[in-house]
């Protein structure tokens, strides 16, 4: 087994108020939209979800780890993303030059007024044991742990940035949209 484990963290300034900036972070549905290489295989509510963490890494090995996850708003403006029990997972398969499994995703957001901003500490983690690719079989497994180690890693941390970047342009938006469905509509 590759046994892989990566985790950022990130402060951000977000421009908007902390009321506004949480209630745009607490959809957590759509948010999942915005994170590079994560995408939403299924809604089984609207706070349980099936994510799919795909990539495709020394240009030949297609990575895919599946994460069952639920949403929980706590106290002290916090947004969780945590595994979700009770699923069955996916079965683990390996091929020539592919891997799939069932692993863990977690996120932690936590929002600090900072008057007309809302200051963001945004932590996430993935970690799963996938079945070695056939292609992969003849190196050692030390070897294959520590490269997987330092690509995990690395996706990790373009993941964070993408989301940061992607969930902050798209805010606009998103303000537009509620602003259009709070208007009256009129009737000739």
């Amino acid at each position: 087994m590759i046994k892989i484990a990566g985790s950022s963290s990130r402060s951000f300034v977000f421009p908007a108020e902390l009321p506004l900036a949480y209630a745009y972070y607490a959809d957590v549905g759509r948010l999942l939209t915005y994170l590079p290489h994560i995408s939403l295989v299924r809604a089984y509510a609207s706070d349980r979800f099936r994510l799919l963490y795909t990539s495709t890494e020394l240009g030949a090995y297609h990575i895919r780890i599946f994460a069952d996850v639920q949403t929980t708003m706590e106290a002290g403006w916090v947004v969780r993303v945590h595994p979700l029990p009770g699923l069955a997972p996916v079965d683990s398969q390996a091929g020539v030059n592919s891997s799939t499994t069932q692993g863990f995703f977690t996120s932690h957001s936590v929002f600090k007024d900072e008057g007309a901003q809302t200051r963001i500490e945004y932590n996430l983690r993935l970690q799963a044991q996938l079945p070695v690719p056939v292609g992969l079989r003849l190196m050692p497994g030390s070897m294959v742990n520590r490269i997987a180690r330092s690509i995990t890693q690395a996706r990790i941390r373009e993941i964070v940035e993408g989301f940061i970047e992607r969930s902050a342009s798209a805010c606009p938006h998103w303000l537009e949209e509620m602003e259009n469905h709070s208007r009256p509509t009129t009737t000739p």
